[in-house]
């Protein structure tokens, strides 16, 4: 065994993870369940977030009230609903911005995940929203 050979396998183990971790995002599929997204910059009390728990029930706010409901991830393909809202009544721009919300989710059908990004798009490969990971270490 030569001076450099623990480097070379150390070197050989990183450039296989970080292969790995780029496969997987190019493939796009990812396991959704147990991960919250939300978009980019919302961080107030009106962001809107989506939670995808690992019994297969969604659930998050749209920007004043909570939603849950359930969802179905096959690979890339993506289904949630029927889903349940509060009925509590906000600004209006705030309601306007949450029905649109929530509509949006009942037309997902594909989703495009890496560890940090989710791309929802429709039955026609439309995208509908981009989303950022908001649990993430």
């Amino acid at each position: 065994m030569g001076p450099h050979d623990g480097l070379r396998t150390v070197l050989i183990i990183l450039l296989a993870s970080q292969f790995m971790v780029s496969s997987a995002a190019v493939g796009g599929s990812f396991n959704l369940a147990g991960s919250e997204w939300g978009f980019a910059g919302e961080t107030d009390r009106t962001a809107r977030f989506v939670q995808f728990r690992s019994d297969g029930i969604v659930g998050g706010s749209p920007g004043c009230n909570r939603f849950t409901g359930t969802f179905t991830q096959k690979g890339e393909a993506l289904t949630m609903g029927p889903l349940a809202t509060t009925r509590m009544a906000c600004r209006p721009e705030v309601m306007e911005r949450e029905q649109q919300f929530l509509t949006m989710l009942g037309q997902v059908r594909h989703a495009e995940a890496s560890y940090l990004k989710l791309t929802l798009k429709d039955g026609n490969d439309k995208v509908l929203a981009e989303l950022v990971r908001r649990d993430a270490d």
